[in-house]
């Protein structure tokens, strides 16, 4: 993707593991690794208002929907989709102590198993690297 927005990382592994998704994604419009408790620790393509926003609702979203797991008694969350009419967004729980989260925003032209395959192996580099 060349013009692919450029990662903004507190850790160096992090910034890797975007910039990796970045090149793989058609139509990448951004994307956020978060606290469980809501904050931005890295992000791709979005402004830091918007960044901040974006990972509390990601927060917000995903343990939602873990409770809605749990109360249907599926397991463990693993992804939410969400699908627009103008693009899709994938929020993922990225497994490790602590657990972060990452919300993947694309267009139209994102094809969503080929987004869901990239989204989780930046889970999996992320989850994998040591620690900082």
């Amino acid at each position: 993707m060349s013009s692919a927005p450029q990662p903004q990382a507190e850790a160096p592994h992090l910034a890797r593991a975007l910039a990796a998704l970045a090149k793989e994604v058609t139509g990448l419009q951004g994307a956020v690794v978060a606290s469980t408790d809501g904050f931005a620790l890295a992000q791709l393509g979005r402004q830091a208002d918007t960044v901040d926003r974006l990972a509390a609702m990601t927060s917000s979203m995903l343990a939602l929907a873990g409770a809605l797991g749990r109360e249907l008694r599926f397991g463990e969350l693993d992804t939410l989709i969400l699908d627009a009419e103008h693009g899709k967004v994938l929020m993922l729980a990225i497994p490790g102590d602590p657990v972060r989260l990452l919300m993947v925003a694309c267009d139209t032209r994102g094809v969503i198993g080929t987004v869901l395959w990239h989204a989780k192996q930046c889970v999996r580099a992320i989850a994998d690297a040591p620690p900082q």
